[in-house]
């Protein structure tokens, strides 16, 4: 259910995937999950259900396209703070993220990576950044000319926080206060360190450009004498024949 392959060393693939499906489709993708998967699936409500069973499917099915492994074989493990891996192949690192109708899958090699991605709905929410952000940062959202600036604003900050937070395998409690600096998003590879050393290594903050409506960024980890990493965005698409119930 996959074209995907092995990401070269030093490019990171980022899947973009659609949440919507014909319900045959969804009952497709839900039979590649894991007992874990399934049971977390079954604790949402319809909606929830259908976008975390075709985030999910869709995941297993990238991974095992890049494995060359049936997407249904694939073990997690999971890290002290809940960042998965996969079991037997420390080699392919990835992450998932999902907000909306939407969700982002980063892929590479040997590169621990973190993404996140975020609807943004218009809301003043310089009260949220001056509680949590760096002052510089709080008054840039601060600044912004509207309800949906703010919120664009502030979600452009959060993305590239929590995507090195979970790049980093840590907690979110320790990445609001992470300086992430407040370019464009066309400011790609942005090298960043957390000056208090509660997150670990050096990492590469990029924006991801994923429609209007969302906010999106990737982190992955950065070596100094390493070349830049290239990001490819790729879009992911239900294969004809599950779409049409064949599986």
């Amino acid at each position: 259910m996959s074209e995907a392959g092995y990401p070269p060393d030093g490019t990171v693939h980022v899947w973009r995937i659609p949440l919507s499906a014909p319900p045959q489709a969804v009952t497709c993708l839900a039979a590649l999950l894991g007992p874990e998967e399934r049971q977390r699936g079954r604790q949402a409500l319809p909606d929830d259900r259908r976008r975390f069973v075709i985030a999910h499917g869709a995941a297993r099915s990238l991974l095992g396209g890049c494995l060359g492994l049936p997407p249904e074989r694939l073990r997690y493990t999971h890290g002290r703070w809940g960042k998965p891996a996969l079991a037997g192949h420390p080699q392919l690192c990835f992450n998932l993220s999902h907000s909306g109708e939407l969700a982002l899958l980063a892929v590479a090699a040997r590169r621990p990576v973190g993404i996140d991605v975020e609807r943004v709905r218009p809301a003043d929410r310089s009260g949220s950044a001056g509680r949590w952000f760096p002052a510089a940062e709080a008054d840039f959202v601060r600044a912004a000319a509207g309800p949906l600036q703010s919120a664009t604003r502030y979600a452009r900050l959060w993305t590239r926080k929590e995507a090195w937070v979970k790049a980093a395998g840590g907690r979110m409690v320790n990445g609001l206060g992470l300086p992430v600096g407040t370019g464009p998003d066309t400011d790609g590879g942005k090298p960043v360190t957390d000056p208090w050393g509660r997150v670990r290594g050096h990492w590469s903050l990029h924006g991801v450009p994923v429609g209007e409506g969302y906010a999106a960024a990737l982190a992955v980890a950065a070596e100094p004498s390493a070349e830049p990493v290239r990001v490819e965005v790729r879009q992911w698409r239900m294969p004809r024949a599950a779409a049409a119930a064949g599986c």
